[in-house]
């Protein structure tokens, strides 16, 4: 069993990831990931699927709806997502991630979010005939993939700007180009690797099934849409200013673009 350094697992992590990631999540993981990675028969795809089993352990305390089993809950998805963050940084330290295994990931993510979201909204709805809980189910399924989705198209589309205007020689843009966000702000975020969408599809995440059943097990059932509507605004605020960001950096980008035809027509 060959030994596996700090160093490198640090060098798996993102260069920028969600607070709740970098604060909550990684100190742990990453003392993990340092067993892990030295026992050859934990692959990241095991790792996957014992995260996935351990949300559906999590869905199923939900579902009973009472105060210890909403505790239960809580504490279960959240190991369970400290795992699932260690499968990335596994088949990074060993060179054994593959196709298939990131597909994997992403889908049994998914279906966690969702079986989660329809067991704890569905017990509520039970124990309390609170029809509200219901609605906001539907709420936290949409705004959970959109949060997800809308970011990888924008890594996407940024990726492919960034390449064209290394292609053609140019600096690649930045966000500090046209992010209106003081310099002070952005340099002591990413410092610690902590990234300017401060309520993302993770914390959106994470304070649905962590912290909303959290304080409902100590206060009232309807706490949980409480929770859950205030993050929400908060995720819709940020993404917004995502949407913002990311058209100012399209502009830019096509402006430069233009600039650079209307250069070479002039030679």
């Amino acid at each position: 069993m060959s030994h596996v350094s700090a160093e490198r697992v640090r060098a798996t992590y993102k260069a920028r990831d969600s607070w709740w990631t970098v604060l909550l999540i990684d100190p742990m993981a990453g003392w993990f990931v340092r067993a892990a990675a030295a026992r050859p028969w934990i692959t990241p795809n095991l790792l996957t699927g014992v995260a996935f089993a351990l949300g559906l352990g999590a869905a199923a305390a939900f579902l009973q709806a009472t105060p210890v089993w909403l505790v239960a809950g809580a504490a279960v998805y959240h190991l369970s997502f400290v795992i699932d963050c260690m499968d990335g940084k596994v088949a990074r330290v060993n060179g054994t991630g593959s196709i298939f295994g990131s597909w994997l990931d992403f889908f049994l993510d998914r279906l966690r979010v969702v079986t989660c979201t329809v067991t704890l909204f569905a017990g509520q709805f039970t124990a309390t005939g609170n029809p509200a809980f219901l609605y906001t189910a539907i709420g936290v399924v949409f705004l959970a993939l959109i949060g997800y989705l809308n970011g990888a198209e924008m890594n996407k589309a940024t990726a492919r700007m960034a390449r064209a205007t290394t292609a053609a020689g140019d600096r690649p843009a930045t966000a500090a180009d046209t992010d209106p966000i003081p310099a002070r702000v952005r340099t002591a975020l990413h410092r610690r690797r902590i990234r300017l969408n401060l309520v993302s599809a993770i914390e959106f995440e994470m304070a649905v099934f962590v912290v909303a059943p959290l304080i409902a097990a100590v206060t009232v059932p309807v706490a949980i849409i409480r929770v859950t509507l205030a993050v929400a605004a908060l995720l819709v605020a940020f993404e917004f200013a995502l949407i913002v960001r990311f058209w100012r950096r399209t502009r830019s980008f096509q402006r430069a673009a233009a600039d650079a035809t209307a250069s070479r027509i002039d030679r």
